[in-house]
């Protein structure tokens, strides 16, 4: 995997052309809109409760957890670029320690204002899509619609998120082995496929020593999605634990991240971009719990 290393707070409003970045966030759907063991999404639509006219709610989830006074947030860029490049324009990839006050939903689950940095991200109209939750963590895409940060999606594309509980984990010397709970439908970057469905994960998370002698926790992921015509295909990636990795290797990026509240047993956010024969360049977020 090619790599460049950087530190980054927020990725701003310009373009970021880097191939790894090293994140604030400390050690920062199965699926096809949903997950298993209670977490599938419901497959009715309906308008968002209370909320503006603009925005629709499609399925159901769980609001997080009125225990949680602070949240962790994921929101990775609306297209991942898979030639080892980031893609223009702002995001912002992951922060912790923001205000449960701070993030409003039009339907339990369906979150729709996210702290962005020093901002917000907002969906200023559209659908909310692809939920799950379990009131520890949700994830949802909003699709067919624009943001606040200048993003406008189609219907096949859209912006993923995920937020939960914060958590430091200390990775034992057994690693995690991780399987998948709930994820996003993947959807293409050029938004001419219809979303595609993650149809399995796995990951385990294991400490190494690099060549200074440093012990650097590596995320090992494998997947298979189904896309379009793009039919069982599999991926793997491996990226340092709480890094964003693009390789023109393996025509991928990704990134991961960790949610509590346990964290012997956390979850383990991952986001993806990955290179699928005809559909091509295809994102997706997927959430893992570890053990």
């Amino acid at each position: 995997m090619e790599t460049r290393n950087e530190r980054t707070k927020q990725c701003g409003r310009a373009a970021v052309a880097a191939a790894v970045v090293a994140l604030s966030a400390a050690a920062l759907s199965a699926c096809g809109g949903g997950g298993k063991d209670g977490l599938q999404a419901a497959g009715a639509s309906a308008n968002s409760a209370g909320g503006a006219a603009s925005i629709k709610v499609e399925g159901q989830s769980m609001a997080l957890s009125s225990e949680l006074t602070t949240v962790s947030i994921v929101t990775p860029p609306v297209t991942w670029k898979a030639d080892g490049s980031f893609p223009q324009g702002p995001f912002w990839l992951s922060g912790r320690g923001y205000p449960v006050s701070t993030l409003k939903a039009h339907a339990p689950g369906a979150y729709t204002t996210l702290p962005w940095g020093t901002e917000a991200l907002s969906l200023s109209r559209g659908s909310v899509t692809d939920m799950a939750g379990n009131g520890q963590f949700a994830i949802g895409r909003w699709t067919d619609g624009s943001d606040s940060a200048g993003h406008s999606y189609n219907a096949n594309q859209g912006q993923v998120w995920a937020v939960g509980a914060p958590v430091n984990v200390a990775v034992p010397w057994t690693g995690f082995t991780c399987t998948l709970v709930a994820a996003t439908r993947p959807t293409s970057s050029d938004g001419n496929t219809l979303p595609g469905v993650l149809k399995s994960a796995t990951a385990t998370v294991a400490g190494a020593r690099d060549a200074r002698g440093v012990v650097q926790n590596t995320v090992s992921l494998t997947m298979q999605y189904s896309i379009g015509s793009d039919l069982n295909q599999a991926f793997a990636d491996r990226v340092p634990l709480g890094m964003i990795a693009a390789s023109r290797l393996s025509r991928s990026s990704l990134s991961t991240t960790f949610l509590g509240p346990d964290a012997s047993k956390p979850y383990l956010v991952v986001s993806y971009g990955a290179h699928a024969p005809t559909a091509g360049l295809i994102n997706g977020l997927a959430v893992l719990s570890c053990s």
